[in-house]
Order: C-alpha cells, then structure tokens, then sequence
C-alpha cells in the first residue's frame, strides 16, 4: 500500500491552489487567449482559449519531465551514497514542509526568478504558449519553487529516469489539469476560484502538510512506502492533510483598488508623481511580512516627491491592472516615473534598503527620512 501517485498528483494541485498561482489564473489565461479578464468571464474567449492552455500545459510539462529524468541521473551518480542522499534529500523536503506551513522562514527561498520568461515572444500560433509554459516551468517563484524541488529530490531516488520522468509528469498533470478546466468552462470556473481564494491558506498549509510527511518518511528510512513501481494499477490509500484558518495579506498602507489608482495616478492629471506600485494578494504570506518594510521605506521617502500604492490582484480590477503590466506573481514592485511609464521593477522578498534605494531613484534624489527638528537658539537655551 503506497500513496506515491496520488501524492504527486495532490502536491501539483495544491501548488495550483497557492497563493502565488491561484489569483493570477485569469491573468494567465487572458494572455493566453490574447483578451482581457472581462471577457473570460462572459465567456468570449473561445477555443483559443483551450487550445493555447492545453500548449501552455504542454510546455511545461515537457520541461518537468525533462528535469525529473535529469534528477534522476544525479541520483544515479550518486547512487553509491544512497542513504546519506535520501536522508538529506528528505530533510530538504521536510523544511520545505514547515516553510509552506509558516513554521520556519527562508529568506532566499521567497524570491522569484524566472529569467526566460521575458524572452519569449507572443505569437498568433500555438508555438507561443508551449514556450511560455517551458519559460514558466525553468524558474523559481516562493510557492511553486520549494514543492517542485521537493518532487525533483524524490524523483532523485526513484532508480530509472523513466519512472523519474513518470513522477513529474503526474506532478505537472496535477497543476496543469484544473487550469484546461478553467478554461474549458471559464466563466463557471472563474466564479469557483473567486470562491476559492478564501481558503489559500489552508491550501498552502495542506500543501506544506503533505511535503513534511513525505519528507519524514525518507529521514526516518521509511521511504519504501513512497517509492512504489510506477503502475497505474496500484493501490493507493488516501492522504490526510491539515488544515488551518485563513490568513489575509495586511499592507503597511492603505491598500487602493485598482479603478482608484488608475483614475488617480494614470490620466487624470497627476501623472507627474512617480509612483511604486505593490501588487499584493490575500492570503499572500510573503506580502504580509513585506507589510512593514513598505511601509517603512514609504515613510523614509514621504518627502522625496514619491508615494507607495498597493493593488490586491484577487480583485477583479487588481487582476486588470496586473494584465496591463505583465505582472506574474506577488509581491511585485513596480516603479513608474511621471508618465506612469514602467522603469523599473522587482519581484519576490525585499530587503527595506533595496525599497528605498529604488525609491531614491524614482525620485532622483537621496532620502533622508525624518530631520529631527533644530534645536532652539533663542536666548535662555
């Protein structure tokens, strides 16, 4: 009795369910059909829509399947220290685990890079998003990131790069099937989301539950209970996961819809205040520990000729925004000059000097925070 397949499967639908991924489905899947979120949710997408998911699907699975073989190679190599890999490979999926379960903090793990996505170029064929899907899969973003490596180093130990590649290929089936279905029924769909979007947490937890099991079993030598022959006639137990209450991402400032920052900073006459925009999601863990450094550097700068806005993209005008721009995950930082034109950006965990030392250029001078005030030279002091 082995749960091996269907934890795979789960782990790529809760990585689907994660605050990183799930309020950005609509921005995914309006760039792919080449239109806008409205019209998703009328259901005028068509099967552009489908069809480009289903390449986007492809791609990426491609390039999963193609990195869990290459693990598996690795493994291989170092197949002489078998148990000392597995039980390092274990702890790292284990803390991963108690990451995701907000029971340990990672700083360099919440960045994101994805350094080929920019250099994929939109197209009218199908060629388009398959690209983007393989662009999208060879990166890292602070909640996809930690549970596909934690899949890699269990495909490490798999024995054979086929089962390896069978491994992250029902991983990436896992994440790639409930987007086909959203785009098979968007406008239904859509709504389910919206609805599902007040549980991320108990997803990330659920995600960060089952990653810390796995991760046990290999450090305690009981790894034989995962690593089964790859068979679709295998029988699977079921897998409990914990679940907890829902967290919401706070901001260091007053958060503005999306309708109201682009009624008051893009075309209606203040144009000339450059502006750093945070796109921010609830139940965004990352976000809410970035609350007090925004807030921060928004502070050391509030004399300089700059302001901080934040836009939720799990609202349907923060979604509209964050398709304007591109925007692909959360936290991401947008820096505007006067015209409202993009001239910088940074994405993921910041540290507050890196805020402020983008701000000061912004403004195109030097922050100095708050002077204290002078002292007094009246007679008598």
């Amino acid at each position: 009795m082995t749960f091996t397949l269907p934890a795979l499967f789960l782990a790529g639908v809760l990585t689907f369910l994660s605050p990183c991924v799930l309020p950005l489905v609509p921005v995914y899947l309006a760039m792919l059909a080449g239109t806008s979120a409205a019209a998703l949710h009328e259901g005028k997408s068509g099967k552009r829509l489908v069809l480009s998911t289903v390449a986007f699907a492809l791609g990426l699975s491609l390039v999963f399947v193609l990195l869990g073989m290459a693990a598996s190679a690795v493994g291989g190599v170092l197949s002489s220290h078998r148990t000392l890999f597995l039980q390092l490979a274990g702890l790292a999926v284990f803390l991963a685990g108690l990451k995701l379960m907000g029971f340990v903090h990672i700083p360099w793990l919440d960045r994101e890079a994805r350094p080929w996505l920019a250099s994929v170029k939109r197209g009218s064929g199908l060629a388009w998003p398959f690209l983007f899907g393989a662009a999208f899969a060879l990166g890292w973003s602070p909640c996809v990131g930690p549970v596909l490596a934690s899949v890699l180093a269990f495909a490490g130990n798999a024995g054979n790069p086929g089962k390896a590649a069978g491994y992250l290929g029902i991983y990436a089936l896992g994440l790639t099937l409930p987007l086909v279905a959203v785009s098979l029924a968007a406008p239904f769909a859509l709504r389910l989301l919206e609805k599902a979007k007040r549980h991320l947490r108990v997803f990330e937890v659920a995600s960060g539950t089952l990653l810390a099991a796995m991760g046990l079993l290999f450090i305690t030598g009981h790894e034989s209970l995962l690593m089964s022959p790859l068979s679709s006639t295998a029988k699977t137990a079921p897998i409990a996961t914990a679940t907890a209450e829902p967290a919401t991402c706070s901001a260091g400032t007053t958060a503005a819809t999306a309708d109201e920052f682009l009624t008051s900073t893009v075309g209606d006459g203040l144009e000339g205040v450059p502006t750093m925009i945070e796109f921010v999601a609830d139940g965004c863990p990352i976000c809410k520990r970035m609350a007090p450094l925004v807030a921060a550097a928004e502070q050391h700068c509030s004399r300089h000729g700059v302001r901080v806005r934040q836009i939720d993209v799990s609202t349907q005008s923060g979604r509209v925004l964050a398709g304007k721009y591109g925007v692909l995950g959360v936290p991401t930082f947008l820096f505007l000059d006067g015209d409202a034109n993009e001239v910088a950006r940074l994405v993921g965990q910041q540290p507050k000097e890196i805020l402020v030392q983008s701000l000061e250029v912004l403004a195109g001078e030097r922050c100095d925070g708050f002077r204290p005030l002078p002292k007094s030279t009246s007679p008598g002091t």
